[in-house]
C-alpha cells in the first residue's frame, strides 16, 4: 500500500513539475491581441493573479504562482493601468507588472477631432511637447504629399509604445488607417461625381454638425450640404468659423461671423479650403450616401436635437419654437 502511495506521490510530483516547466518559459498565447486592465492599489497577489487569468494573460494560474513564489515576486507587482499583449511569457509579464508602467498606452482619438486637438491629446498623455504634432503635420517628410492632413487622420483607438513614440510614425499610421477605411467607399465616391477632397471636407462638417451616432441624421445633413453647394447657396455652417478660431466652446459673436474669411461659410460660397475635423467612417459614408430630402435648413435646438426645415420660413419657425 505504501508503495502505491509513494508511486502516486511521485507521479503527482512529476505531473506538477512537468506542468510548471511547460508553462515556465512558454508564451501565454499565439495571439498578439492587446489587453487593457488596471491593478488597484492594495491588491493582493491572489487578486492580481485572478485578474490576469480573467483577462486571458496567464494560461495556467498554478504555474504562474509557482513562478512568482520561486522568484519572490508576490509582493512586487505594482498597481497601475496596463496594456499588454496576450503572447507574453511569465518573465515578460512580471517585468511589466513590476515597473508599474504599461508596455503600451491606449490613445483614443474621438471622431471629429482636429489636428490641434490630437496634439493636445498626445501632450496630455506626456507623449509630446505641445505643438510638436501640429508641427510634424506641416514639416515632416511622411513619404506622401497632401496639401492639408486635416480630415485624413482617421480617428480611432490606437496602442502606442511610450518609449518609441514618434509623431511622424503616428501620423503615417493615422493616414494609412484612413486609406484603409476610405477604400470601401472609393467606388461610390467615383459614382457620385465628387472628388475625394470634396467628400472628406463635407464629411468633416457632418461630423461636427451631427450629434451622436445617428446615421440617418448624418445622411440628412449630408443631403442639405450637397444641395446647397450644388445650387450655389451659402452653407452657413458655424463650425467652419469655430475651426478657424480654434474655439469649440465659447459662443460666436456677430463680429466672428461677419468677417469675410475663407472658412466663414455664411459669407463665402462653396466649401471651406480644408476639412474642419477628422471624420469617422459613418460621416464619410454619409457624405457619399446622402438621404434625399426636401430639406435645405437645419438647426440644433436647446437639447441638441436637430430640427430640419424645407425653406427659410420653416427654419425661422423652428427658431421660434426651439431656440427662443
Amino acid at each position: 500500500m505504501k508503495k502505491y502511495l509513494l508511486l502516486i506521490v511521485i507521479l503527482m510530483g512529476l505531473y506538477f513539475t512537468g506542468r510548471v516547466l511547460y508553462f515556465w518559459d512558454r508564451p501565454n498565447s499565439e495571439e498578439g491581441t492587446r489587453v487593457s486592465f488596471s491593478i488597484v492599489p492594495g491588491s493582493s497577489f491572489n487578486r492580481i493573479k485572478d485578474l490576469l487569468e480573467d483577462k486571458g494573460l496567464i494560461a495556467d494560474p498554478f504555474s504562474f504562482e509557482i513562478y512568482a513564489r520561486y522568484h519572490k515576486l508576490r509582493s512586487k507587482l505594482q498597481a497601475g493601468d496596463y496594456v499588454v499583449q496576450k503572447n507574453l511569457t511569465f518573465a515578460e509579464l512580471v517585468e511589466v507588472l513590476q515597473s508599474g508602467k504599461s508596455q503600451e498606452i491606449r490613445i483614443t482619438i474621438p471622431e471629429g477631432s482636429t489636428i490641434a486637438q490630437i496634439d493636445d491629446i498626445l501632450a496630455r498623455r506626456s507623449l509630446i511637447e505641445p505643438g510638436e504634432f501640429i508641427e510634424c503635420t506641416n514639416s515632416c517628410d511622411l513619404g506622401f504629399k497632401i496639401s492639408s492632413l486635416e480630415g485624413y487622420l482617421f480617428p480611432s483607438t490606437y496602442f502606442e509604445n511610450v518609449q518609441n513614440f514618434s509623431n511622424k510614425k503616428f501620423i503615417q499610421r493615422l493616414y494609412n488607417t484612413f486609406q484603409q477605411q476610405i477604400a470601401q467607399l472609393r467606388k461610390d465616391i467615383q459614382k457620385s461625381g465628387r472628388t475625394l477632397e470634396e467628400t472628406v471636407i463635407v464629411a468633416s462638417m457632418i461630423e461636427r454638425e451631427a450629434f451622436g451616432s445617428n446615421m440617418k441624421e448624418k445622411q440628412q445633413i449630408s443631403n442639405v450640404i450637397w444641395k446647397r453647394l450644388d445650387e450655389g447657396i451659402a452653407l452657413g455652417i458655424d463650425a467652419t468659423t469655430r475651426y478657424e478660431l480654434n474655439d469649440w466652446k465659447n459662443p460666436l459673436y456677430a463680429a466672428d461671423i461677419e468677417k469675410n474669411t475663407p472658412y466663414n461659410t455664411r459669407r463665402k460660397l462653396g466649401l471651406p479650403p480644408t476639412a474642419i475635423s477628422n471624420p469617422g467612417f459613418d460621416a464619410l459614408s454619409a457624405a457619399v450616401n446622402p438621404i434625399e430630402t426636401d430639406f435645405y435648413y437645419y438647426l440644433h435646438d436647446s437639447r441638441g436635437a436637430i430640427r430640419f426645415a424645407k425653406d427659410l420660413a420653416g427654419h425661422n419657425q423652428n427658431k421660434r419654437d426651439y431656440l427662443y
